[in-house]
């Protein structure tokens, strides 16, 4: 069931599956995003944020040439606040703890693991959302 409190928000897909960004992007139609943006590795999905300034971004951990976690440092690393602060769940089908542990030292805010569900992911972002307004 669409949600209207998403339809004017813009979420990023990062994955280098794209038929993960195409399952992804339909759970996000159905949660009610107006807008869905979608990159294939971290570089793209940093010039991405830099360029449409999501309100979440739903990223793989394992891509190349560079994955989700140094996609993450380095938009924890921004100068800019607007883009340094943006909400990212990581969609990964490891449950590795040093993995799940260097993200979260990082800054991620949730983790989702594929296959994901839209119930799931839903509610990993409202967590998301209702962290970041605490």
């Amino acid at each position: 069931m669409s949600d209207p409190i998403y339809a004017d928000k813009t979420a990023l897909i990062i994955d280098d599956q794209e038929f993960v960004l195409n399952i992804v992007c339909k759970m996000l139609e159905q949660i009610g995003f107006g807008t869905i943006k979608t990159a294939a590795d971290g570089q793209g999905g940093l010039e991405a944020v830099a360029a449409s300034r999501p309100a979440i971004v739903l990223c793989d951990i394992e891509m190349r040439p560079m994955d989700g976690l140094t996609f993450l440092k380095e938009l924890r690393d921004s100068s800019d606040p607007s883009v340094r602060d943006t909400p990212v769940i990581f969609l990964t089908s490891h449950g590795r703890h040093e993995l799940v542990s260097q993200a979260r030292a990082l800054g991620a805010d949730g983790f989702v693991t594929k296959p994901a569900t839209v119930t799931m992911l839903r509610e990993r972002i409202e967590q998301s959302f209702d962290s970041r307004a605490a």
